[in-house]
């Protein structure tokens, strides 16, 4: 197992973080974005979960049912 410096890490998680935020500013418009929207990208740049490979409809579909769990448990 390779150990990750504290750079390396937080390099990663940017490009996690513009990786969803990219998704979101498909489906919603970039001005649309709001701040819980780039909340939850924040949260979920930092988990080991992986978004689905290969076709972008298919991880929009993945980031779009993140934000509406997300909303629903918010209610």
């Amino acid at each position: 197992m390779k150990v990750k410096n504290m750079t390396e890490m937080e390099q990663r998680i940017k490009m996690r973080h513009a990786f969803a935020m990219s998704s979101l500013a498909r489906m919603f418009t970039p001005n649309r974005i709001t701040y819980e929207m780039r909340d939850l990208c924040h949260e979920w740049s930092k988990i080991e979960e992986q978004p689905p490979q290969g076709d972008l409809y298919l991880v929009d579909r993945y980031f779009l049912e993140l934000w509406k769990e997300r909303n629903e448990t918010r209610n």
